[in-house]
């Protein structure tokens, strides 16, 4: 059942809806090679049986606190795989890049060590955000999607998930080429089914899909009379079952 409501009683569209902040892109800039005349010691850890380079770890020279990881390519060991980031305070991991396949960071939160955002982008141009993953800081589980347009600049939709069922519980859709809300649906599920989805327009209009009543269609009301019909017939078999 579809209906269209000239207001919508609750669950209006927000005035606004702040979108996900951080600092990630100004890592894409950032030389993640430390400069020789930094004060670190470095500790070189080969591969079993191997002259192959596994990962590089960096010390600072005077705390000796650990400022990060470098992880190599299994097939080249001048190749970055991804570097892991710590806090020389705390000595909890705080930021990883991940170069397999495409670019990809994640930050963690300094004190409990769990994840807090991760970043992904193109795979044709590091340059262009194609997702934004951000995770519920109690679970550890992905809470919001924001999923960007080709130019990795604006966000097409955004997806709030359950962080404890891992479903889709709303999702939010902007404007071609701005940050303006075009609409908001919302879902309602029931015995692991969804049973009704609302979605919430700028003009202040609502429609309702209802699942938990479908419509029968007439072709199906014809299938249940034929096989009421077999069910009466004195001589049952398989055939006669068969609709």
């Amino acid at each position: 059942m579809i209906s269209t409501l000239p207001k919508p009683a609750e669950n209006p569209i927000p005035e606004y809806f702040v979108l996900p902040q951080s600092k990630f892109l100004d890592l894409l800039n950032k030389n993640l090679t430390y400069n020789p005349d930094e004060k670190y010691n470095q500790e070189i850890v080969y591969r079993r049986n191997s002259s192959q380079i596994d990962r590089i770890h960096f010390y600072n020279k005077e705390s000796g606190a650990k400022i990060k990881t470098n992880y190599y390519d299994y097939f080249n060991d001048k190749k970055i795989k991804s570097v892991d980031e710590y806090d020389e305070k705390t000595g909890q991991k705080i930021r990883t890049t991940n170069y397999t396949l495409y670019k990809s960071v994640t930050e963690y939160n300094r004190k409990s060590g769990k994840k807090l955002k991760t970043v992904n982008y193109s795979l044709r141009d590091e340059n262009k955000i194609t997702s934004i993953h951000e995770y519920h800081s109690i679970y550890d589980r992905v809470t919001r999607i924001s999923i960007f347009r080709p130019d990795g600049k604006s966000i097409s939709m955004v997806k709030e998930i359950n962080p404890l069922t891992e479903r889709v519980e709303q999702c939010i859709n902007y404007k071609k080429d701005s940050n303006i809300i075009s609409s908001v649906s919302k879902y309602e599920f029931k015995d692991n089914k969804m049973v009704k989805t609302t979605c919430y327009y700028t003009d202040h209009t609502q429609t309702i899909r209802d699942f938990n009543n479908p419509p029968i269609s007439d072709f199906e009301k014809e299938k249940n009379a034929k096989l009421i019909d077999n069910l009466f017939k004195k001589n049952l078999n398989f055939t006669t079952l068969q609709l």
